[in-house]
C-alpha cells in the first residue's frame, strides 16, 4: 500500500498516543450486577438524543464481531494467508484479531483494492461487493418469508444495501454517488466518508443486540470507531505497507 495514502490523516494519527492493544486491553473487564462485562475499547454506540457510549457485552453471549475484534467482520484474504495481525479464524473463515485496529485497517486496504482493481467509487460499489447480495447482508428490511433459501435477499440485487444508503446519508451524498475515497497516488482524499463507510459495516455486522439499526431513510449510524482506533489502524496500514 502506497504511503501517500496516509497523507491526509497522518497529522491526525500522529497527534494520538499509539500502542499495541492486547485482547485484554482492546475488551476491558468489569464486573456488573447481572455478571462480567466487557467494553470494547474504542467502539461506541448511539444511546439517547444522539450521545455516544461505549459498548460493554457479556462474553459468553457477543456476537462473534464482538469477541473477535473483528467489528467489520472481514474474513481473511485467501484461503490460506491472513491479514496484518490476525490471529486466527472460524469456520467460515471470518478473521480474529486481539486488536480490533489490525481489523479496520485490513478493511481500509480491502476498499483500497476495490477502488484501484475493481473500479469501486460509490458506496453501493464498495458495499456489494464487500456484502454481495447473496449473503443478505444489509437488508434488514426484508422479511424472512421473502428472503431467498439459504439466506439471500432479493433487495439486495434491486436496491442499494442498507449499508451503504446509512453510509452516504452520513455524509450528505446518496449510494450510487462518488465517494472520491482514494487518489490516484492512494491518498485517502475524505477520510470523513471513509469512517462512515466503516461504521455503517461496523453498525451492520456487530448487529442489533449491541448498534442501533437506524431505517434506511434516517441519517445516522447506531455504532462508530473512536478516534484512536481509526488512526492507528492508518498508522498500522502505512507500517505494514
Amino acid at each position: 500500500m502506497k504511503r501517500a495514502l496516509l497523507q491526509a490523516t497522518h497529522a491526525a494519527a500522529v497527534a494520538l498516543t499509539l500502542f499495541s492493544a492486547t485482547g485484554a486491553s482492546a475488551q476491558r473487564g468489569t464486573v456488573t450486577p447481572g455478571g462480567e462485562q466487557r467494553a470494547a475499547d474504542g467502539l461506541l454506540g448511539r444511546g439517547g438524543e444522539g450521545s455516544f457510549a461505549p459498548v460493554t457485552f457479556s462474553p459468553g453471549k457477543a456476537p462473534f464481531p464482538l469477541s473477535s475484534n473483528n467489528w467489520v467482520a472481514i474474513k481473511g484474504p485467501n484461503l490460506n494467508g491472513r491479514w496484518p495481525g490476525q490471529t486466527g479464524a472460524n469456520t467460515h473463515g471470518f478473521a480474529r484479531f486481539d486488536d480490533p485496529a489490525y481489523a479496520i485497517r485490513s478493511f481500509i486496504e480491502l476498499m483500497q483494492i476495490y477502488h484501484d482493481r475493481h473500479d469501486a467509487r460509490s458506496a453501493r460499489d464498495f458495499l456489494v461487493r464487500y456484502s454481495p447480495a447473496g449473503d443478505c447482508s444489509g437488508a434488514p428490511s426484508l422479511p424472512p418469508s421473502k428472503r431467498r433459501e439459504g439466506g439471500g435477499c432479493v433487495e439486495n440485487q434491486t436496491s442499494a444495501p442498507v449499508t451503504a444508503a446509512r453510509a452516504a446519508r452520513a455524509v450528505g451524498l446518496q449510494p450510487t454517488d462518488d465517494l472520491d475515497l482514494f487518489g490516484p497516488d492512494g491518498r485517502i482524499n475524505h477520510p470523513d466518508r471513509l469512517r462512515a463507510l466503516i461504521d455503517a459495516v461496523v453498525t451492520q455486522e456487530v448487529g442489533a443486540s449491541h448498534c442501533p439499526q437506524p431505517p434506511r431513510s434516517e441519517s445516522w449510524i447506531g455504532c462508530r470507531v473512536d478516534d484512536g482506533i481509526y488512526s492507528r489502524a492508518v498508522e498500522l496500514l502505512d507500517r505494514h505497507g
